[in-house]
């Protein structure tokens, strides 16, 4: 009996061994396909997170097109500064185009028209005389251009009897015009002279930039300093010296250059 016993604890031995070498086993081969299995498995792709929106980046789109705009605004405004500067330019042209043609006819013209235009001056001398407003220096100024006017018709000079006739209806113009209206008309222009009158100096007279007292002085000119009228504002002046000077004086600090006025 004992070596009976003897031999069942020996078998239950060999029995428990094997048990637990097949229990490895399988716990091996297990182990085996899990990390087989999970090397062919491939990674899920991990998405780049999507960034938030950012409102500068629609802040400087606006940004770019409003500069844009800006850009294609000024060269429109280039473009019609140029176009009117063009424009004035050819208005100026045909200005003097047109004043050339008129002094070309005057120097071509006959007799009558001479005389004529003399009968003109005649009536607006006579219209200025009997005005109660105008001083007797402005008078004489007037008189000498009409006699230059009359004394180069007597001569045959019909052209030149014209300027000076034209002189005259100008410088009364010019007179007339100022005892109506005011300095300080918003309205009033500077008015050239189709015919430049010579002018000297009455005495020492200042040459200023722009038609008012308190202008800038530019240079002093001395008593009979010759002088060409070439325009008119109010009772200013715009004339250009024999040195080649320009500005403004007083039509009452000058008078008609009479020995000039047949050359």
């Amino acid at each position: 009996m004992t070596r009976l016993w003897a031999q069942s604890d020996k078998l239950y031995g060999l029995l428990k061994t094997w048990a637990g070498r097949m229990l490895c086993g399988t716990v091996i081969a297990l182990s085996g396909l899990n990390i087989t299995g999970c090397s062919l498995l491939k990674p899920a792709p991990v998405s780049a997170p999507i960034p938030p929106h950012d409102p500068c980046e629609g802040q400087q789109r606006e940004i770019e097109r409003l500069q844009q705009q800006l850009t294609e605004k000024e060269a429109m405004i280039r473009n019609l500064n140029a176009r009117q500067q063009d424009q004035a330019k050819a208005l100026q042209e045909t200005t003097s185009q047109v004043t050339r043609d008129q002094v070309r006819l005057r120097r071509l013209a006959t007799q009558p028209g001479a005389a004529s235009s003399i009968a003109e001056a005649e009536v607006a001398l006579a219209s200025l005389k009997s005005s109660q407003i105008t001083a007797p220096e402005q008078t004489l100024q007037a008189q000498r251009l009409l006699d230059a006017a009359t004394a180069s018709y007597a001569k045959g000079n019909y052209g030149t009897a014209m300027d000076h006739a034209a002189q005259t209806r100008e410088f009364i113009d010019m007179v007339m015009g100022n005892r109506t209206r005011k300095a300080s008309d918003p309205h009033l222009a500077m008015v050239p002279f189709n015919v430049p009158i010579p002018l000297r100096a009455k005495s020492n007279i200042t040459l200023r930039q722009k038609p008012f007292g308190s202008a800038s002085k530019l240079v002093v000119l001395k008593k009979d300093s010759a002088l060409t009228a070439q325009a008119y504002l109010g009772d200013w002046l715009h004339v250009q010296t024999s040195d080649e000077h320009s500005g403004w004086v007083l039509n009452t600090l000058v008078e008609v250059r009479a020995g000039d006025l047949d050359h």
